[in-house]
């Protein structure tokens, strides 16, 4: 039983350490990621066995402005961090269900909003998007630095906290 646990916990820490690679050098490439007009939301989380709670707050003072959190798998974090447009693919986001556009409007300016997503077992990670509908982007979120964490296992709201400060930013 030791030695199952063990190799759990280093696969664990072999997915998280070669998402934070890939996010940090995707983040690295793209420093424009961070530059946009519109600011990523704060974003907070909590898990409780399978429940993970998420809390959004708009810090942006446009009231065309709209942000959400998204959840999606670890390995999908480099490349959202490298286009933002993925957030709108319901192959990549594990919630909230982007095929219904609905659920993307999470919260406008200055507001707070929580969810709760039930998840199966894994490794997520958590991203804040927000998208200024008149500010010529389009729909291409501004995100913010995506945090990692287990949900659900023995492991269950382990999390690694911002991937940044792995990469000194």
């Amino acid at each position: 039983m030791l030695t199952q646990s063990r190799s759990a916990v280093r696969r664990l820490v072999g997915t998280v350490a070669v998402g934070a690679a890939a996010v940090g050098g995707a983040v690295l490439i793209n420093p424009a990621v961070a530059s946009a007009a519109t600011a990523a939301p704060d974003v907070s989380y909590s898990v409780a066995g399978n429940d993970l709670t998420l809390t959004v707050h708009n810090t942006n003072t446009s009231i065309t402005s709209w942000c959400q959190a998204f959840v999606l798998n670890v390995a999908d974090a480099a490349a959202v961090a490298e286009n933002p447009g993925k957030l709108l693919d319901p192959n990549v986001v594990v919630y909230p269900d982007v095929s219904n556009p609905s659920s993307l409007w999470g919260v406008g300016m200055g507001g707070t909003v929580t969810t709760t997503a039930p998840l199966p077992d894994g490794t997520y990670a958590v991203i804040g998007g927000c998208v200024d509908i008149l500010d010529g982007s389009g729909f291409t979120p501004t995100i913010g630095t995506p945090t990692v964490v287990v949900v659900g296992g023995p492991l269950s709201g382990i999390n690694t906290g911002s991937l940044t400060g792995l990469f000194g930013s």
